[in-house]
């Protein structure tokens, strides 16, 4: 179409010998323009992009180190499309720079300033494939090792997931599965990671209103077995959760005196505030608290080993 018309006022021009008109010409640039605009985008899948992410101030005070000032930006990056056949591609990446706390270990976390490779996932039908060089977390604990594929999917009740490495190197994992099922107050999951010791943990749940109790083995590889025992409460802003485990003197036990661990934990949220302290059998504790001020929230925190820290951070 665009050819058509201008030809047609190329024709007209020289026809009549007329003047250039400046406004007529520039009419039909803009035409032009806008034709040569849709050409190049017919092609082009319509996808969709976001933008997310954190920014933070506040202060560090470690026993026997100088009180640090901090700053940092997190941001993610995010692309996804879905054909006609109903398959959804997904890319996503981040940035950032500064540190951001960490509020659970009590530390602050360097922000890479540059994109590192991105996860994409390819999904259909509930089936989801993520790839990702060493980006794909183990089933086991999420923290034993890294891989680049990985399969999850769900289905009436069943969830499932395989994670497998393609580079693997000496003494590293071959591959991690998982799988549970959720029926009703009942829910079970198994995870495992394959390598030099076939490491297995098995969780049974039971949810009775606002509590939950879990029973969990954990074959600790070649070490002995290890049986946790949890309960959990949550309603009305308030939770709280106590666990005990079998390990005694076990081989991988790091407690104060080999102690047999147990953990207890409380938290109380009320309109803007929240509280959480936890405490365990070495006498570790640790408490935070935040405030929501809308649009931002101030927190602080202090543990057992003297570390505190405060601050300021806001969601975008």
């Amino acid at each position: 179409m665009g050819r058509n018309i201008a030809h047609s006022c190329i024709g007209r021009s020289v026809g009549k010998a007329k003047p250039k008109n400046k406004t007529r010409g520039n009419n039909m640039k803009n035409v032009l323009f806008a034709t040569t605009a849709l050409v190049l985008t017919a092609g082009v899948a319509s996808a969709e992009v976001t933008f997310s992410g954190k920014a933070e101030a506040g202060v560090i005070d470690t026993k026997g180190s100088a009180a640090l000032v901090y700053s940092g930006i997190d941001i993610n990056v995010g692309a996804s499309v879905t054909t006609e056949n109903g398959v959804t591609v997904s890319a996503t990446t981040d940035t950032g720079a500064g540190s951001i706390a960490d509020v659970a270990d009590k530390e602050v976390d360097a922000q890479a300033d540059d994109m590192t490779a991105p996860e994409v996932k390819v999904s259909m039908n509930g089936v989801t494939v993520e790839l990702q060089s060493e980006g794909v977390d183990d089933y086991y604990d999420g923290d034993l090792d890294n891989y680049d594929v990985g399969v999850t999917g769900a289905m009436a009740g069943l969830t499932f997931g395989v994670a497998i490495e393609t580079e693997k190197a000496a003494g590293g994992s071959d591959y991690s599965i998982k799988a549970g099922y959720a029926a009703g107050p009942v829910s079970v999951s198994i995870a495992t990671n394959e390598g030099t010791d076939t490491l297995t943990k098995i969780s049974a749940s039971y949810t009775m209103g606002a509590i939950t109790a879990t029973v969990t083995n954990d074959n600790k590889g070649a070490q002995a077995s290890i049986n946790t025992v949890k309960v959990a409460y949550a309603q009305d802003g308030v939770s709280a959760s106590i666990s005990f485990a079998d390990d005694k003197d076990h081989a991988g036990n790091s407690n104060t005196g080999k102690k047999a661990s147990w953990d207890v934990a409380v938290g109380y949220t009320a309109g803007a505030m929240g509280i959480n302290f936890s405490t365990n059998e070495s006498d570790k504790w640790e408490a935070d608290v935040s405030y929501d001020l809308g649009g931002a929230t101030a927190f602080a925190a202090t543990d057992s080993n003297e570390t505190m820290m405060a601050g300021i951070n806001f969601a975008f």
